[in-house]
């Protein structure tokens, strides 16, 4: 229940900060929380649930651990800035940084209450605030 909490709190968190206060959008776009949901479950499960697990059982406690799975988030979306948005280098700094934070954030999550659910819902709000 505490990981729910987590991940509703820092989701709201995630959404002000994308949506900038603009919450006139269509929220309940069926197909906006499938692509939002499917991919924060794909996501959560592969960085804050596996990585993070795994670098948890290694070595317990270690604030790298969450470093490291930022880090794989962030690069992960690389290649789609670069070839698809082709964005500029400060436009792209920015994306990276806000990508990685919220993998350290979410993995921080996964890890402080040892379940990937509240993670999950975090980036599902944060993926249907980029989409709307």
């Amino acid at each position: 229940m505490m990981s729910i909490g987590y991940g509703i709190v820092l989701g709201l968190v995630y959404v002000v900060l994308i949506t900038r206060f603009n919450l006139l959008v269509d929220w309940l776009n069926v197909n906006l929380v499938g692509v939002a949901v499917a991919t924060a479950i794909t996501e959560e499960l592969a960085f804050s649930g596996f990585v993070a697990g795994y670098l948890e059982k290694i070595k317990k406690g270690n604030w790298t651990n969450l470093l490291m799975v930022g880090l794989m988030v962030a690069v992960i979306r690389l290649p789609i800035l670069i070839f698809v948005y082709k964005l500029g280098v400060v436009n792209l700094a920015g994306v990276f940084l806000f990508a990685g934070a919220s993998g350290v954030i979410n993995a921080w999550i996964r890890v402080e209450t040892g379940n990937v659910t509240g993670s999950i819902v975090a980036r599902a709000m944060m993926n249907l605030a980029v989409l709307a």
